[in-house]
C-alpha cells in the first residue's frame, strides 16, 4: 500500500534526473563500489530483533546519474554476523554529485537467505535505499544509508520486511 503511493512520485523523479535537468549542476561517477556494515531491525513473531548486516553493491552510469548495478548481502542471526544468510541481486540507482557530495537513491530486487531463529529461510526481495556520502579523496568517500526491504513467502512468526541503517566506505571511478 505504501509502495504504490509512492510509485508515481519516483516514477518521475526519476524521468526529471536522467532527462538531464540536474545534470548540468551535478555529476556522476563512471562507476561506484560500496562496502557498508550496519544493523538491521525486523520483528520476529511481533517482538523487534536487530541483525547485523554487510552489504556490497557496484554500479555503473547509465545515463547521467543513473546507474545500474549489482548488489551481494549477508545477514546475521546475531552479532558479529553469526550464521549468515547470503543473498544479492540487481539494482537501479541514481547517484548524482554535488561537489564533495554524494547521493544515492536506488531500488533493489533479489534473493536472501533470512536467519530466523531456528533455521534459514529463503525469500524473494525488493527494496529501496537512501544515502548521503562525502568524498574526501577523488576516489573514496564515506557513506550512511538507510533501507527498506521486503520479504516474499515468509513462514508464520518470521518477519516480511526491515529496515537497515549502515555506514561504510565508497570507491569510485570519474
Amino acid at each position: 500500500m505504501g509502495v504504490k503511493r509512492f510509485t508515481p512520485i519516483v516514477v518521475l523523479v526519476l524521468c526529471l534526473v536522467a532527462s538531464g535537468p540536474l545534470h548540468a549542476r551535478a555529476d556522476s561517477d563512471v562507476a561506484a563500489f560500496d562496502v557498508l556494515f550496519g544493523g538491521t531491525t525486523s520483528k520476529f513473531a511481533g517482538n523487534r530483533k536487530w541483525q547485523p548486516t554487510l552489504w556490497l553493491d557496484g554500479s555503473a552510469r547509465v545515463a547521467g546519474p543513473l546507474h545500474l548495478g549489482a548488489y551481494f548481502q549477508w545477514l546475521g542471526r546475531s552479532w558479529p554476523l553469526e550464521d549468515p544468510g547470503f543473498g544479492g541481486g540487481g539494482m537501479i540507482a541514481l547517484r548524482p554529485n554535488i561537489k564533495k557530495l554524494r547521493i544515492t537513491g536506488a531500488f533493489t530486487g533479489g534473493y536472501l537467505k533470512v536467519p530466523l531463529p531456528t533455521h534459514s529461510e529463503g525469500a524473494g526481495t525488493i527494496g529501496a535505499l537512501f544515502g548521503l556520502g562525502y568524498s574526501f579523496l577523488d576516489w573514496m568517500g564515506i557513506e550512511a544509508r538507510g533501507r527498506w526491504m521486503r520479504y516474499f513467502k515468509m513462514p508464520d512468526g518470521a518477519p516480511n520486511q526491515a529496515w537497515s541503517i549502515e555506514a561504510g566506505l565508497s570507491f569510485f571511478v570519474k
